[in-house]
C-alpha cells in the first residue's frame, strides 16, 4: 500500500492495513517538524499536518508548492541540489514564507533516495524560533556586556586564582599606557605595576577574596608605564560558575589622579578667589533665587558693621529700610525674570550710619550646569566720593558758564580735534545758533571754506609748538558774508599734567574801531 493510497483510505474513513507503509505514515504525520516528500526539483509531492499549520495552505494548495515557494528566496537552489546529489543530504538554515506573507526561522534537513525508480527528497523544517530568540537574547547579553567591559570610564582586570591577567579592557590600557596584548596571560603581581606601598595591599586583598569571597574596595596606588605613580581607588570581586565554584576574579581601577589634581586645583582657585574678594574695593554678595545672601566680602559701606558670615541667610529685608529693600529685591526679580544683566546703575542708599551713599551697581544672574537661573551677583562701587566731587564740578561749570556768558568776548575751547567743547554766548551770537548747538562741532560748520581753514592751521600750530597768538588783528568773513575785524587771542588748553589737551580762543569785534578813523578822514565824524 503505497502513501496516496493510504492517504486516500484515512481521508474517505477507511482502515488502513497494517503494514511498514502505516508505521511510516504514523511517523511521517506525528513528527514535530513540516514533511515533505519532494521530487528533486522540489515538487511538493506529500506533506504531513505540521505543514498546513506551518503554512496556512490546504492539502490541494500545497501540492501546487515547491521548497522554492516556501523557504527563503535567498537560497541558492542550483548549488544546494549539486550539494545534495554529491552528498545525499543537506543541513541549513532558512526561514519558512507563510501563506499570509509571515515568516520565521527553521532549520531545513534535505535527504535524496529512490522511490518507486525515481529520485525524491525528504525534507524536514524544524521550527527554531525560541532557538532564535535565545541566540539572540545571548549575543545582546555579550554585546552589553562587551559594551560595558570595553566603554566602561573605569579600567577593569579580569584575573585568575593565580592572578595571571585573562582579560583587560580598554580604559584599564589607557590607565597603564599599554597594549593589549603585552599584559594578557601575565602575573599582575610581578608585572611591577604595583608599588612598594600598594603592591602588599592588593596581595593582601587578594588572599582575602580568595578565602572570605567578600567584595573590597581600597584606595592605593599603581605606576603606568611611563613610571608615573597614579592615585587609585580598586573594587574587587570574583564570578562565580554554576555551580557556585569561583571562575574568575574582576578588579575595578579608577584612576583619581585628575580627581586629586582638580580637588587641589579648586582649593587653589578657592583660595585665590577668596583674596581677591577680600581685597577688592567694591562690595560683591551672591544671592540664591529667594534673594538670600550666600556670600558677601564686606559690608561696611552697604551694611554698615555686620559681620560678612552673619549676612549668610538673610536678605535685604532685614539689613535696610523697606523702601531701599524692596527697590533691591525687585531689581533682583527683574534680572532673575529676564536674565538681563544691569550694569552701572547709580544707587543712592542711605546707610544705617545715617549718611547718604552712591553706588555704581551692577547684577548679573547666575547660572547652573543646566543653564537655569540659580541666583544673582551684585557688585557695588561706592562712589560717594565721586559724586560729590561730580557735583562740585557741576557748580564750578555753571559759575564758569556764568562767567563766560558774562563776558562781551567771544569765547570757546576746542579740544586737540579743533572741535568745539565750550562756548559762551557771544561766540554763539556769532553764527547765531544756540551754545550747546555747537558742542562737538568745527569752525567748518560755522565760517566759509577760506577762515575755516585759516582758524584751523592757527589752532594745529598751537597745538604742535604750545605757543600762543596774542591780540592779532584779523578781518574774519562770517558765514553770511559780512565782514568783521577781530582781535584774536589763541593759548594752549592744557591738561591737569600740563599736557596740550587744546586751545582756548578769545575773540574781541574791534571792527567799529577800525571804522572810526575812516570815518573821520572821510569827514563822517
Amino acid at each position: 500500500m503505497g502513501m496516496q493510497e493510504i492517504k486516500e483510505n484515512m481521508l474517505q474513513g477507511k482502515p488502513a492495513t497494517p503494514s511498514s507503509d502505516d508505521r511510516y505514515h504514523t511517523l511521517f504525520e506525528r513528527i514535530n517538524a513540516a514533511a515533505f516528500l519532494t521530487s528533486f526539483d522540489g515538487q511538493i509531492q506529500e506533506a504531513n499536518h505540521k505543514s498546513y499549520e506551518y503554512l496556512g495552505y490546504d492539502w490541494n494548495e500545497l501540492l501546487r508548492l515547491t521548497l522554492q515557494d516556501v523557504l527563503s528566496k535567498d537560497i541558492d537552489w542550483k548549488q544546494c541540489l549539486d550539494e545534495i546529489a554529491a552528498r545525499g543530504c543537506l543541513f541549513f538554515e532558512s526561514e519558512i514564507i507563510c501563506k499570509d506573507g509571515s515568516h520565521f526561522p527553521v532549520d531545513v534537513n534535505i535527504s535524496i533516495f529512490r522511490m518507486d525508480g525515481s529520485l525524491v527528497m525528504f525534507v524536514l523544517l524544524w521550527d527554531i524560533t525560541e532557538r532564535k530568540k535565545q541566540e539572540n537574547r545571548l549575543k545582546e547579553s555579550e554585546k552589553k556586556y562587551h559594551g560595558l567591559f570595553e566603554y566602561a570610564t573605569d579600567g577593569i582586570f579580569v584575573l585568575d586564582a593565580h592572578g595571571d591577567i585573562l582579560d583587560i579592557n580598554t580604559r584599564m590600557c589607557e590607565i597603564l599606557d599599554v597594549v593589549k596584548s603585552s599584559v594578557l596571560n601575565k602575573n599582575l603581581f610581578n608585572m611591577g605595576l604595583l608599588t612598594a606601598r600598594s603592591l602588599p595591599v592588593v596581595i593582601q586583598q587578594f588572599e582575602q577574596l580568595l578565602s572570605d569571597r567578600v567584595a573590597a574596595s581600597y584606595s592605593t596606588e599603581i605606576k603606568n608605564r611611563q613610571g608615573r605613580v597614579l592615585e587609585v581607588e580598586i573594587s574587587s570581586f570574583f564570578l562565580v560558575k554554576k555551580d557556585n565554584e569561583v571562575d574568575n576574579f574582576v578588579l575595578i581601577v579608577r584612576d583619581n589622579t585628575a580627581r586629586k589634581e582638580s580637588e587641589q586645583k579648586q582649593r587653589q582657585e578657592h583660595e585665590l578667589f577668596k583674596t581677591l574678594l577680600d581685597n577688592l574695593s567694591d562690595v560683591v554678595s551672591f544671592q540664591d533665587d529667594q534673594h538670600r545672601f550666600l556670600l558677601v566680602n564686606k559690608t561696611d559701606a552697604l551694611f554698615g558693621s555686620v559681620p560678612p558670615d552673619e549676612l549668610r541667610g538673610k536678605t535685604v529685608f532685614d539689613l535696610l529700610p523697606k523702601e531701599q529693600a524692596q527697590r533691591i529685591h525687585d531689581e533682583a526679580e527683574v534680572i532673575m525674570r529676564s536674565g538681563q544683566s544691569m550694569v552701572n546703575k547709580l544707587d543712592h542708599i542711605g546707610s544705617p550710619d545715617g549718611v547718604d551713599r552712591y553706588f555704581l551697581t551692577t547684577i548679573f544672574p547666575r547660572y547652573n550646569d543646566e543653564g537655569e537661573i540659580i541666583g544673582t551677583m551684585r557688585v557695588s562701587r561706592d562712589v560717594t566720593a565721586w559724586k560729590h566731587t561730580e557735583e562740585e564740578l557741576a557748580k564750578h561749570h555753571v559759575m564758569l558758564q556764568l562767567l563766560l556768558d558774562a563776558i562781551p568776548d567771544a569765547v570757546c575751547f576746542k579740544d586737540a580735534e579743533n572741535r568745539f567743547t565750550l562756548v559762551n554766548k557771544a561766540m554763539a551770537k556769532r553764527f547765531v545758533v544756540q551754545p550747546e548747538s555747537m558742542v562737538g562741532k568745527t569752525d567748518f560748520d560755522f565760517l566759509p571754506l577760506g577762515p575755516a581753514q585759516k582758524s584751523s592751521e592757527e589752532d594745529r600750530g598751537i597745538l604742535q609748538s604750545g605757543s600762543s597768538l596774542v591780540d592779532c588783528v584779523e578781518a574774519i568773513v562770517e558765514k553770511d558774508g559780512s565782514e568783521h575785524w577781530y582781535a584774536v587771542t589763541k593759548v594752549p588748553w592744557r591738561g591737569a599734567q600740563g599736557e596740550i589737551i587744546g586751545t582756548l580762543g578769545l575773540y574781541r569785534n574791534i571792527t567799529e574801531e577800525k571804522r572810526i578813523p575812516e570815518m573821520k578822514q572821510q569827514g563822517i565824524c
